[in-house]
């Protein structure tokens, strides 16, 4: 373990994190498939497992590299059904249809999925047509729907305006999972809560700040904060980026007004990487609770 990762583990470790570490009976568990964006610099693009009374249920964007991690990890994909996209951006989507795949190679029986992800707007196309341009008829992948398990997509369009409200998508079985829209430049995205049995996780996806007030809404209380930290308090990024992401004393200021009870960094890049201690100091300007760096193939309990 370096010292950065141990740092990282030391501050934010309020409750059990375990590195590469065998899966828990928690109410609830994030477990990290990748921490970066969109350069190459040997972390996984963006993308989650959220396992659920100790079975992984719900997969959160699928950036390259969440394929290997999850091979890497052996995570039991058979009960996961639910997929959330927060944009459809390279590198928080384009290992879709390798979860897929991976899905329906390691399945006993027909899979259907219910996909929730924004509508579309400009070059970006709408969920419901992306996954149709993947895996439907005339796909790129179309071949998959009968590649080892038939699959089966129920695919739900998210509203993306600023004002539009939020909602709830989910409610089952003590699991509920809500949504609000963010705003990232000119692709279309959306935050997600997942609640299960008493512990909430709310993940921002790429946001810039004038989504702030949906976030804070969203996450109001919330056990874990997964904000994506891709730039540095300015001008330490170049300025366009402030177009699409929230610098570390935004985020702090939203983690303090939405009262969330830890927050951990992920969609990492080198800068923001390379200046861990200035990014911390930042958000402890109006943040007080633990704060942690994701890595890849981190696992961390949320909740009691």
């Amino acid at each position: 373990m370096n010292a950065t990762m141990a740092l990282a583990l030391a501050v934010f470790a309020v409750v059990p994190i375990h590195v590469d570490a065998e899966p828990t009976t928690a109410t609830m568990e994030v477990v990290v498939l990748g921490s970066g964006g969109p350069r190459a610099f040997g972390r996984a693009g963006s993308s989650y497992i959220v396992v659920l009374g100790g079975r992984p249920r719900i997969l959160v964007d699928a950036g390259p590299g969440a394929f290997l991690r999850i091979g890497q990890l052996g995570l039991d994909l058979q009960g996961v059904d639910t997929v959330l996209l927060t944009h459809l951006h390279i590198d928080h989507s384009a290992d879709l249809a390798a979860f897929f795949n991976a899905r329906a190679l390691t399945s006993d029986g027909p899979i259907a999925y219910r996909i929730f992800g924004p509508d579309g707007a400009g070059p970006f196309p709408k969920t419901s047509r992306f996954v149709d341009l993947l895996v439907g008829a005339g796909g790129a992948y179309a071949y998959q729907k009968g590649f080892g398990a038939h699959e089966s997509f129920e695919v739900h369009d998210l509203a993306i305006g600023l004002n539009s409200p939020r909602t709830k998508i989910l409610d089952e079985d003590g699991l509920t999972v809500e949504e609000i829209a963010t705003h990232h430049g000119d692709c279309p995205s959306v935050a997600y809560r997942i609640s299960y049995r008493g512990a909430a996780v709310v993940f921002s996806g790429d946001m810039d700040a004038s989504a702030l007030p949906n976030l804070v809404q969203l996450a109001r209380n919330a056990d874990l904060l997964i904000f994506n930290c891709a730039v540095l308090d300015p001008p330490g990024s170049p300025s366009q980026l402030y177009d699409l992401h929230t610098p570390p004393r935004k985020i702090g200021e939203a983690a303090r007004q939405s009262g969330v009870k830890r927050l951990l960094l992920s969609h990492l890049a080198p800068d923001v990487e390379g200046q861990e201690r200035a990014v911390r100091n930042s958000i402890r300007a109006a943040y007080a609770g633990p704060v942690g760096f994701a890595s890849d193939r981190l696992r961390v309990v949320v909740g009691k």
